[in-house]
Order: structure tokens, then sequence, then C-alpha cells
């Protein structure tokens, strides 16, 4: 997951500045990259809040999916204000400081293929 963060924050990193198509249309694959990289794997996590309640955790999965997706839009939009440039540095700040969070809140995960069942 943080590896997805870093590689989104970097990726809007790089939208900020004026470039050829070609390098705009990889950061945006980038960016999607990234995004491709968390969000399965917060499913994945939901999913082991409890065994007992599948349904219930996926519920909460695909609410915070869809808050985040349109409360990220008003904020991103809000941001626009001062200009594109500006809100793309604020967005890949914010991604940043997620990786970091990321990096502390994981980095005593073991590797899934370690463990046998669930996690607890």
């Amino acid at each position: 997951m943080p590896a997805g963060l870093g590689i989104a924050a970097l990726a809007a990193g790089v939208l900020m500045v004026d470039m050829p198509l070609v390098v705009t249309a990889a950061a945006v694959t980038l960016l999607s990259l990234g995004y491709d990289m968390t969000q399965p794997l917060f499913a994945g996590i939901v999913t082991f809040l409890s065994e007992k309640r599948g349904g219930q955790a996926m519920g909460l999965n695909v609410f915070t999916l869809f808050v985040g997706f349109g409360l990220g839009s008003l904020l991103f939009g809000e941001t626009l204000r001062p200009g594109f440039g500006a809100a793309l540095a604020l967005f890949s700040a914010v991604q940043l400081g997620a990786t970091l969070a990321a990096l502390s809140l994981f980095r005593f995960e073991p590797p899934r293929h370690s463990q046998i069942g669930p996690l607890r």
C-alpha cells in the first residue's frame, strides 16, 4: 500500500510541470497505477476485520471508497481556485503524507505468504 501511495504522489508532482503529451500520459498512467495498488489491498484489509461479517466489512469498504470519491473531488475542486498547479501540489503533498503514514503503520506487517489463515 505505501508503494501505491508513493507512486501516486510522484505522478501528481510530475503533472504540475508543463511537459510533452507523452510524459503527461505516462504520469496519468502512473497515477492510476498508484490507485490500483492501494484499493484492492484496502478491500483485503477491510474484509479481514471480521470473518463472520464479511458483508458488513465490504459495506464499510464501499462506503469509505465512495465517500472518498465524493469528498476528494469536492476538496480538489476547492483547491483549484489558486490554480491547477497549486491543486496538484497540495494533492501530491497529501499523498506523500499518506505514504509516510502508511510506511509507519505497515512497517511491522508481516508478508501475507508467511501466515496461515486470516490476519488478526
